[in-house]
């Protein structure tokens, strides 16, 4: 009984920063889903003895910090705005799914392996742009996979001050298998 209450007090805390502070608790939301992402993928590549890389996962949850909760908070009120769906008709969402899948998905994917090749592995300008030339088709076919659904459960189902929370809370998943597929021995963020 006593953890159920403790967990309802902190939803109701939660959802009280999102209603007071949004831009800055979904910033610090996807913070901190993001160095999950990372912590769950370094355990599943690495053996039980293999050291955290505290550096690679703060450097991902001020990805999450600066750019994945506050450009997806932006993104989900832009939509809501730009296509009103009081009545949650389904062409209406199919549009917003259809938009959030052909242009902000592409830009985030772009984004992350921008900074997971340049920031997190070292690599230089020239070899990030050639890794993002070489693999970007294939995350995003294979985001494809699971953004639409999860975009339409979103924009059909999930009240909008929560929208950003849903998604990060795919993202975990996401980018934790992100984050394996582009396993390689980073050169800048060292283990300490």
């Amino acid at each position: 009984m006593a953890s159920s209450s403790i967990l309802t007090v902190a939803w109701r805390r939660y959802l009280q920063q999102l209603d007071q502070r949004p831009l800055r608790t979904k910033a610090l939301t996807a913070a901190v889903l993001s160095a999950l992402s990372d912590l769950l993928a370094q355990r599943l590549a690495g053996s039980a003895r293999t050291p955290v890389n505290w550096r690679r996962t703060l450097a991902i949850a001020l990805y999450g910090f600066l750019w994945g909760g506050p450009s997806a908070h932006f993104w989900q009120q832009f939509l809501a705005g730009a296509l009103p769906n009081r009545k949650r008709d389904s062409s209406v969402t199919a549009k917003r799914v259809l938009l959030d899948q052909l242009s902000y998905g592409p830009v985030q994917n772009a984004a992350f392996m921008v900074f997971m090749a340049k920031v997190v592995e070292g690599r230089s300008w020239g070899a990030t742009g050639d890794k993002l030339r070489k693999d970007f088709g294939a995350v995003q076919r294979r985001g494809w996979r699971v953004w639409p659904l999860a975009s339409w459960v979103n924009q059909q189902f999930v009240p909008l001050q929560l929208r950003v929370v849903f998604l990060n809370l795919v993202a975990l998943g996401w980018t934790t298998s992100l984050i394996l597929s582009s396993r390689t021995a980073p050169k800048l963020l060292k283990a300490a």
